[in-house]
């Protein structure tokens, strides 16, 4: 479970083979699996249930050494693949093939060990601005876990509200003592007139209706979205001009997301648009990962003609424990296939 700056994602991890499967047709490749993931591996690596070895997720990025030579082509960057019919993401190495001598258990982290990184998409060059300093440390990046690490009995008897997951770049207007921060995924921008942020942040009076609300209740917020239309991602939803839909809204001064019914509550009140609604609620008792990753896939709410990136699963009801918010993503294979994720 997710709660409010609890996730970091651990993109190299020890992990349990839980099972081999053949791959139809194919004498030297085999699929490892670890939960919701599955990975081919070279029948020759000896890869057996049951044994420990470092697993590294798509998005990882590897350092420039002569071990990861082989990335070379893809910039260094493990994406979503097909071998031979069978999709595979991430890699698996023996354990002592990359880490020192050691004792490692199931769950060990081993990113920093690596020198592996996320990859960060680049800022389209339509947004760009003058950088003032780095995401303000009071309020927890955009992210989500995958689906494919999590246990799904974890969330036995609970309700979600379903959103489109939308590609686009993110964006976050927060508002605290200092006043307003129009910032990106890491990086906070000056005002200047052409900037997109700040150009949206003018045009829906962002900056006063944070005021009023603050004035109201006492609470800072931050308002995080995605920012999409013309010059960014291909605008694979065809949008004209340039819009932000928000996704999360955070109390900074309670340190705690606003529930689903809050958060659409204060759209509403604010006038901004949300992300796409596919659900009201939803159960996801009786799925395991394939069932919930095939229901990821679909049409864009925003553009029938696309495919969407995916879906982000938030719990309706407040849990105390987790701060207002329990949410996941599970993002569609097939759109990972289509634009190289």
């Amino acid at each position: 479970m997710t709660g409010v700056g609890e996730f970091m994602r651990k993109l190299a991890t020890i992990r349990k083979v839980d099972e081999i499967r053949p791959i139809e047709g194919a004498d030297a490749i085999e699929l490892a699996v670890f939960g919701g993931w599955q990975v081919v591996v070279r029948r020759a690596q000896e890869i057996r249930p049951g044994m420990l070895v470092v697993y590294c997720e798509i998005d990882s990025v590897f350092p420039e050494q002569p071990p990861y030579e082989f990335l070379r082509q893809d910039k260094f960057r493990l994406r979503t693949k097909k071998f031979r019919g069978a999709l595979s993401q991430g890699i698996v190495f023996k354990i002592d093939e990359v880490l020192p001598a050691g004792k490692y258990a199931a769950g060990d982290e081993v990113t920093e060990i690596l020198g592996i990184t996320l990859y960060e998409p680049p800022i389209p060059a339509s947004i760009a601005g003058d950088v003032v300093g780095a995401y303000p440390g009071s309020v927890p990046k955009t992210d989500e876990e995958r689906v494919q690490n999590l246990d799904l009995a974890a969330f036995a008897g609970m309700s979600f509200f379903v959103t489109e997951k939308v590609d686009g770049t993110s964006g976050s207007f927060i508002l605290d003592e200092a006043g307003l921060h129009v910032c990106g995924r890491n990086w906070e921008f000056r005002e200047t007139p052409e900037q997109t942020f700040w150009k949206l942040a003018g045009q829906y009076d962002i900056e006063a209706k944070l005021r009023a609300y603050h004035a109201r209740t006492g609470s800072y917020l931050a308002m995080q979205g995605e920012v999409l239309g013309y010059g960014i991602q291909s605008n694979v939803y065809g949008l004209k001009g340039q819009d932000i839909f928000i996704f999360n809204i955070f109390d900074i001064t309670r340190q705690r997301y606003l529930s689903a019914t809050a958060y659409r509550a204060l759209l509403d009140e604010f006038g901004l648009k949300g992300v796409p609604v596919v659900a009201e609620r939803f159960s996801i008792d009786g799925f395991d990962h394939a069932q919930l990753l095939a229901y990821a896939e679909g049409k864009s709410l925003l553009n029938p003609q696309a495919e969407r990136e995916g879906v982000v699963f938030r719990s309706v009801d407040e849990t105390p424990s987790n701060q207002g918010k329990i949410s996941f993503k599970a993002i569609s294979n097939k759109y990972l296939l289509k634009h190289g994720g």
